[in-house]
């Protein structure tokens, strides 16, 4: 089942899921909204690919296939994730010049995780932001983030695990050519961890990081026909996820 708390907009698939993030950072680009923010965690488990990033070289496509594991792609860079039950998803979406920090991509993914961070320090001492986007404690990672820029907002992605079964990634997932130096070769259980919060905790903690911003509550927030052109046209396209 769906969590069921009004705090968060997730859609029925991760097509859904992620085509409505893009159609939030298109609108607000074209008609100059503020700082924006959605939350959303996915029913069951998924494969979400980063822009780039290959299909047969990121995750173990026939072991996808024969659990029913869909497999997507965003937008934005970043690696590959396995998102589902126990991973809150974070959408936060700027205008470009809403702090200094944003004008580059590496100052604005320093900017938004910092913000998280220091919001997640007091329920869950010790978290750090390292490598170029990640949320760690003690050296092991529970978050990984992406960014996307269009020319007048920026929108970063963040997926937090709170409850995720760890053991899911690594049958997913293959281990990644691409790694931060702090990860040291780990294995993915190794590597990654879910942070001690429950998802209410996370959920008032990553609202307080972002006070003035609008949360989406729901799906008529954003044009239905520039949802579905994106998500018939781009992120349930076979061809479009495939293409690398």
């Amino acid at each position: 089942m769906p969590p069921t708390d009004p705090e968060l907009l997730t859609l029925p698939t991760i097509y859904d899921n992620l085509a409505f993030d893009e159609a939030i950072l298109v609108e607000a680009d074209e008609n100059g909204l503020g700082p924006t923010l959605r939350l959303w965690e996915q029913p069951d488990y998924a494969v979400v690919l980063g822009s780039s990033r290959r299909l047969r070289e990121e995750v173990h496509v026939d072991r996808c296939a024969e659990d029913g594991v869909p497999i997507a792609r965003r937008a934005s860079g970043g690696g590959t994730v396995v998102v589902g039950p126990g991973a809150l998803n974070m959408t936060v979406v700027l205008p470009t010049d809403y702090a200094p920090e944003l004008v580059t991509v590496d100052g604005a993914q320093a900017y938004v995780l910092g913000r998280v961070a220091e919001a997640l320090r007091g329920p869950a001492p010790g978290v750090e932001v390292r490598g170029s986007g990640d949320l760690t404690i003690g050296g092991r990672k529970f978050s990984g983030s992406a960014q996307r820029r269009l020319r007048r907002r920026l929108m970063v992605h963040a997926t937090i695990m709170h409850g995720l079964a760890i053991g899911k990634i690594a049958r997913y997932l293959q281990t990644p050519a691409r790694q931060p130096a702090y990860r040291e070769g780990r294995t993915h259980e190794e590597f990654l961890m879910n942070i001690p919060l429950r998802r209410r905790i996370l959920i008032e903690s990553i609202r307080s990081a972002w006070p003035h911003s609008t949360l989406l509550t729901a799906a008529s927030d954003v044009p239905p026909d520039r949802f579905e052109t994106l998500r018939a046209e781009r992120f349930a396209d076979r061809s479009w996820i495939e293409r690398l």
